[in-house]
């Protein structure tokens, strides 16, 4: 007579904890490009949060970064640089840190001064259960109307001359092709 063994319903039971991601949120699809983006919250690093919905008529720019991902901080300077240029009664740069702990991000931004990236998102709730990221840095460009103008992915060079004209065109209401900057 056999006689069964205990391990395996031991063994389903921790590969379901693994599968079921142990609490993390479970991730969404991405919105897709034309679709309505649904309102979101966004939880201030210090105080306060922002409902989406409030930005109005505002093209906004919605990126998702962390302290420990390389190419995030390589492009910091240059989101930076474009919060300084856009005009913010045309648009709304939303940036959003995934770390679990508020004081490195405070100490990020202090160290290489960081203004525009207010947003956290300890928990990845509102990346990975509302816009669908995978990778670092993600970014979603929301239009006027509030659909899904760009999702890119990837560090860019965002105060380019190209980024730019195609933020412009996109407030204008222009749809610039895809691959026309990357």
């Amino acid at each position: 007579m056999s006689r069964l063994n205990p391990r395996p319903p031991l063994l389903l039971l921790l590969l379901a904890l693994l599968v079921a991601g142990c609490g993390k949120p479970a991730a969404v699809e991405a919105p897709k490009i034309g679709e309505s983006v649904e309102n979101a919250t966004f939880i201030g690093l210090e105080e306060g949060q922002l409902e989406l919905a409030t930005l109005g008529d505002r093209v906004v720019v919605v990126h998702f970064w962390a302290t420990w991902c390389a190419p995030c901080r390589k492009e910091m300077p240059s989101l930076e640089r474009l919060a300084q240029k856009l005009d913010p009664d045309k648009f709304a740069l939303i940036g959003i840190s995934v770390d679990e702990d508020r004081n490195l991000v405070r100490e990020f931004k202090l160290k290489y001064g960081i203004q525009f990236a207010r947003f956290i998102d300890i928990d990845m709730s509102l990346a990975k259960g509302h816009f669908g990221v995978t990778a670092f840095p993600e970014t979603f460009i929301i239009g006027r109307d509030g659909k899904l103008l760009r999702h890119m992915m990837g560090e860019h060079e965002w105060d380019s001359p190209a980024m730019l004209q195609l933020l412009n065109d996109s407030y204008g209401g222009v749809t610039t092709k895809a691959g026309a900057y990357w």
